[in-house]
């Protein structure tokens, strides 16, 4: 989840903010159950990955706006069964090599050579499936540091990006709830404060609910409550997306579209491609459009073949159809828009190597999958398979002794440079099941085997003889090598030409190479030492000068796949920024690109409650010397009223001496129960209500 995702959690007034509003009309078919009628739309919301499904979920709690989502893939578990369900299954769709990943639910994307890595050509995973690359990744949730979002707050000249200002929205969509009793170890119990994460949002997040044994004897750096609180230095036990109760993957389309397909306004078109947008003279999407855009229906759907039409402007999570096809337009034939010379460049992805051992203590390295695991995941959703790997981790700044001989390249931050995981190998026997998903999901008569060996994920054979091995895994958290994007035709049916430009900066093989050493350094210390058997088995200890680890770098280090930042943020007088601080296009009115897209630069961390004003502020004293009975408080931009209504169920007493005020149009949305008076006022006209003991204005002072 990303910053500029997330500020939707608050809905603004008329939700127009975002997303412009438009008249398009669709003729296609939609996920059963829902209207096939023709329908004239407010918005059309191309993609349903994690910002398709929250923008999808919150515009369409307002009754009177109507909604269309486009998506070209369909369900995960009608494609690829209980794969991305299951936590302990996601190694499946995270290998490098382009031989050894089924593209069933992604697109299928490789990377062109790159010259970081020895000119290798790498998988590149996006999700092609309702909800996106969250049925993908590795489940992880966590929060950057202060230091980041400072520097994010200056880059793009908006202080509202500092992580005091922006924190409440990484809360806000969790719903976390502690692992379960007895199902860790009790030298695995993880330590939080339960005020750092949210509790009441869409998106489950926990820990999982087994740790494996030789987890527990990694402690070489400083502990840390969690990787919540804006500082990242330390090491603790990672929060996963995981639901709970069932022990499955919390998805976006999990979190946020399958709780709200039943809403009328709200029409969902799997298996369709989105393949042009369309914009009018003066670029504002609104009015009349030029010519028809076109979608078509993949095969594969029920009504494969056939094609739909709409009249366009569209806004979405998807304006990166059309933000890559700018940046090499003309060669195309495709039209500029707005001349933004940026679009696609500036990407940035991180990149890990690993270094393995053979120890002593059970990793599940040696039998895989077993029958008993599956028992106890199909009963009561526990055991390895609960368990998506990466289970303890830790971010930390090159020890100094380590970048004493860095060069004047390589700026030291006010982050971590690097985290790092252990991962424990398996080989994964994956069960399939065919188009369903429960609560149930390991068994199943159908199997695909497949030996994951980490070390360069699925490039490497993995080693034989039965025995347990770990691998210690450092992550590049903080990138200077920049790569970009850009479009191989005008068909939105050819792939896009992907380019991570992995450590291509002298800065960025300084910082790896002492990774690599710090990680030597944390297999070496004595407690740990005590649980290896034998010499260092990848790369070995063969590889020792800085020249031999480059070369063991270049050969096998992995992408995280984490791309980011092609649409820059900044300021309007930057010439290479795409966006605003807003999130607006520059030069294109009510155009919106995908949130991770307009990320600034790639902050550290890894991520899968808005605080209101009654937790910070005195509220009962507004009562002692109120009680005559006059007017009391007015929530003045209040939205639907959901800080007000907290305060009327605080003090219900007080229900009639309560104003909430907005644009009449959002004030009969409102959310406050009688008797609280619910005023349309638009803020530029006198105040009508006078002599009141508190006027609340955080709403206009926010937006």
């Amino acid at each position: 989840m990303t910053p500029s995702l997330l500020s939707l959690h608050r809905l603004l007034p008329l939700a127009a903010g975002f997303l412009h509003l438009c008249s398009t009309t669709v003729w296609a078919t939609p996920l059963p159950g829902q209207s096939t009628q023709a329908r004239v739309l407010d918005y059309v919301i191309v993609d349903s990955g994690p910002g398709g499904s929250t923008v999808a979920n919150r515009l369409t709690e307002i009754p009177d706006v109507s909604v269309a989502m486009i998506e070209a893939g369909t369900w995960a578990e009608d494609v690829v069964g209980n794969l991305s369900a299951v936590p302990g299954y996601d190694g499946y769709f995270l290998l490098k090599s382009v031989k050894s990943t089924p593209t069933a639910i992604h697109w299928g994307f490789v990377t062109i050579p790159q010259t970081g890595i020895n000119g290798q050509i790498a998988r590149y995973p996006r999700g092609k499936v309702l909800g996106g690359s969250s049925n993908l990744n590795a489940m992880a949730w966590g929060v950057s540091s202060r230091g980041a979002f400072q520097k994010w707050a200056d880059a793009v000249g908006d202080q509202s990006f500092t992580y005091d200002k922006i924190a409440q929205y990484y809360k806000k969509p969790v719903r976390f709830s502690p692992y379960r009793d007895g199902t860790r170890l009790a030298n695995a119990t993880p330590s939080y404060d339960p005020t750092e994460v949210g509790h009441t949002g869409p998106l489950d997040v926990t820990y999982p609910a087994y740790a494996y044994s030789w987890t527990t004897w990694l402690a070489v750096m400083q502990a840390t409550d969690s990787f919540l609180d804006g500082s990242l230095n330390g090491s603790t036990w990672h929060m996963s997306a995981i639901n709970q109760s069932d022990g499955t993957r919390s998805s976006a389309d999990k979190a946020y579209l399958r709780p709200v397909l039943g809403r009328s306004n709200l029409a969902v078109f799997d298996n369709t491609l989105a393949e042009r947008i369309v914009f009018n003279k003066d670029k504002s999407g609104h009015g009349r459009p030029r010519e028809l855009g076109q979608c078509d229906l993949h095969p594969e759907s029920e009504k494969g073949g056939h094609r739909c039409r709409w009249g366009f402007p569209i806004a979405s999570a998807a304006a990166s159809l059309w933000c890559w096809a700018k940046g090499s337009a003309p060669k195309h034939g495709i039209p500029v828009v707005a001349n933004r010379p940026s679009v696609g460049q500036h990407m940035h992805d991180r990149i890990f190597s690993d270094i393995v051992y053979r120890v002593s203590l059970p990793t599940g390295s040696t039998l895989g999958i077993t029958e008993a695991d599956i028992v106890q995941y199909d009963t009561n959703a526990t055991g390895p398979l609960s368990n998506p790997g990466g289970e303890f981790g830790g971010f930390e700044k090159i020890p100094a002794d380590l970048r004493s001989g860095f060069s004047k390249t390589r700026a030291q931050g006010r982050y971590p440079s690097f985290l790092f995981l252990l991962l424990l190998l398996r080989l994964i026997c994956f069960r399939l099941s065919p188009r369903q998903i429960s609560l149930r999901l390991a068994r199943n008569p159908v199997s695909l085997s497949l030996s994951l060996f980490l070390g360069d994920l699925g490039s490497t054979p993995s080693p034989n003889g039965g025995y347990n091995y770990a691998s210690l895994m450092g992550t590049l958290m903080t990138p200077t090598s920049r790569g970009n994007v850009s479009i191989s035709s005008s068909s939105m049916r050819d792939p896009p030409l992907i380019n991570p430009n992995w450590m291509t900066t002298d800065a960025d093989l300084e910082v790896m190479v002492a990774i690599f050493k710090r990680m030597r350094q944390v297999w070496n210390s004595p407690a740990i030492q005590a649980l290896t058997i034998g010499e260092e088995y990848w790369p070995g200890p063969s590889v020792k000068t800085d020249e031999e680890i480059i070369a063991f770098l270049r050969q096998t280090a992995t992408p995280m796949s984490h791309a980011t930042s092609t649409c820059k943020t900044g300021k309007t007088s930057d010439p290479m920024a795409v966006v605003d601080s807003q999130c607006r296009v520059i030069g294109v009115r009510n155009s919106h690109p995908r949130e991770g897209q307009s990320f600034n630069y790639v902050t550290g961390g890894v991520m899968a409650n808005q605080a209101g004003w009654l937790d910070i502020f005195p509220h009962e004293r507004i009562l002692e010397t109120a009680t005559d009975g006059t007017p009391l408080v007015v929530d003045v931009g209040g939205n639907i009223g959901h800080d007000m209504e907290r305060f009327r169920q605080a003090h219900p007493e007080a229900a009639s001496r309560l104003y909430l005020q907005d644009r009449p149009e959002v004030v009969k949305l409102s959310k406050c129960k009688d008797p609280v008076n619910k005023m349309g006022y638009d803020f530029f006209t006198p105040q009508p209500v006078k002599g009141l003991r508190v006027y609340y204005m955080h709403g206009v002072l926010h937006d």
